[in-house]
């Protein structure tokens, strides 16, 4: 266990330019920041560089003394530079990337969520930490979407990163893969003559969500093997994205374990 007190330290340096995705790329770095998530990244064996935490939080130091050796601490004005924040907690860990390819997941899995152009981190957070509420064996991301590293995405996942394996490719490629794999698509879009809770759904099966002003691109659309819609009642016109795909995850949920 060591201190750091300066932001000039170049270890303080490099954690902090984690908050810029060309960092993070050029590093292969990412920060963990809150209690929950450090305990869920060290749990699920996550390779963790090092563990900042503010001097005064005594409890949390006690908790991670077993791992001495990572451990950094920083005054108050050096960890606000370090947080990603607006109320830190006090601790923030730095760990390496880690991947899954498009054929792990499909190979290893039933029920996929595709993410195509999700832009907000907190949209992109939200769905992960419902995918892996509902049971979600793969969650396949467009080129182009959001970094699932972002600070604000692992954040708002609460941990739940660690627990669904993820992977990056051409939206084109994932259909194609999915197709080659005998996986059931199913497309949203709010003009489906279909509602979800009418459709028939067996694994293998994969759900397609689209970007938050745009939703799927038509292609795509035409491209999946059902179209399907969540039935309202009120006068809204449409739901947020993370709300939409929370409520479809369920809904499949539902249908598989009948």
């Amino acid at each position: 266990m060591i201190t750091i007190s300066s932001r000039q330290n170049p270890i303080i340096k490099n954690a902090i330019t984690l908050k810029q995705k060309k960092w993070r790329d050029e590093y292969q770095k990412y920060i963990i920041e809150g209690l929950k998530s450090v305990r869920e990244a060290l749990n699920h064996g996550v390779d963790v560089d090092h563990i900042f935490i503010s001097m005064g939080q005594r409890t949390i130091i006690e908790e991670f003394e077993y791992l001495s050796d990572k451990i950094i601490l920083v005054p108050e004005n050096v960890f606000q530079e370090l947080s990603d924040a607006k109320t830190p907690q006090g601790i923030i860990a730095v760990a390496s990337f880690y991947s899954y390819s498009l054929h792990d997941i499909l190979r290893d899995g039933n029920i996929f969520l595709v993410l195509d152009m999700i832009q907000d981190p907190g949209n992109m957070g939200t769905l992960i930490r419902s995918a892996d509420a509902f049971g979600i064996d793969g969650i396949l991301i467009s080129m182009g979407s959001c970094d699932i590293y972002n600070p604000k995405v692992v954040r708002a996942t609460m941990g739940s990163i660690f627990h669904v394996p993820f992977a990056y490719a051409d939206i084109m490629k994932i259909v194609e893969a999915l197709k080659e794999n005998r996986v059931f698509t199913i497309a949203t879009s709010p003009y489906a003559e279909d509602s979800i809770r009418d459709v028939e759904i067996k694994p293998p099966a994969a759900i397609f969500l689209g970007n938050e002003a745009n939703g799927l691109n038509e292609d795509i659309i035409e491209r999946c093997d059902k179209k399907v819609r969540i039935e309202m009642r009120g006068k809204a016109e449409s739901l947020n994205v993370a709300v939409a795909g929370s409520i479809i995850m369920h809904e499949i949920l539902l249908k598989i374990n009948k």
